[in-house]
């Protein structure tokens, strides 16, 4: 797996500016998936857009890629953030702003290997 951490602005649509902040904050916090809320930044107030009433939101999110045979670094993964984030939220993506890159891997995926200490000493000492 890879995980990105990357501060995400967007245009959040809204049915009422009652309580708004709320139920953006709802929404945050309920993502699972490839993108979770590390952190919310910003929540602007409501305006009037073309597809309604609408607030930009700010937040910090976590995201999880798996990986691909195509990329074979790090920073082959940096254009695949962007459509990760805009596929698994909803509301209008602006722009990612890639703070991290790192692979994930769990310590079930890896067999460590069991070290004989004696037959090393005497490896190393004969």
């Amino acid at each position: 797996m890879i995980q990105a951490d990357t501060i995400v602005h967007f245009y959040y649509d809204l049915e009422t500016t009652h309580d708004y902040e709320n139920s953006i904050r709802s929404y945050l916090k309920a993502l699972t998936g490839p993108v979770t809320t590390e952190e919310i930044i910003s929540i602007a107030p409501p305006f009037m857009s073309r597809s309604g009433l609408t607030s930009r939101v700010v937040v910090k999110f976590k995201v999880l890629m798996e990986e691909r045979q195509s990329c074979k670094h790090l920073d082959d993964y940096v254009g695949t953030i962007f459509p990760t984030v805009k596929k698994n939220i909803s509301g209008e993506l602006i722009s990612t702003q890639n703070l991290a890159i790192s692979f994930v891997r769990s310590r079930e995926n890896h067999q460590q290997k069991k070290i004989n200490w004696e037959e090393l000493y005497h490896h190393w000492n004969e």
